[in-house]
């Protein structure tokens, strides 16, 4: 199982409860962002793909070594 597929919040590392996963729950967080801030001008469309794409980025660097 890929990591970006883990559940984000485990219950323990031995038993696994349905949730979101650590992208969804990234792109969710990203998404707060974006609409938080009042200066962004974009569909709701465009921020779900944005969002999306900065939970990609995040775990891609989070794959990377130290």
């Amino acid at each position: 199982m890929k990591n970006a597929d883990m559940p984000a919040m485990p219950v323990t590392e031995m038993q696994w409860r349905d949730g979101l996963t650590k992208r969804e729950h990234f792109a969710a967080m990203a998404m707060q962002g974006f609409l938080a801030c009042p200066g962004v001008s974009a569909t709701n469309r465009h921020i779900a793909i944005g969002s999306v794409a900065c939970a990609d980025e995040l775990l891609a660097a989070l794959e990377e070594p130290k």
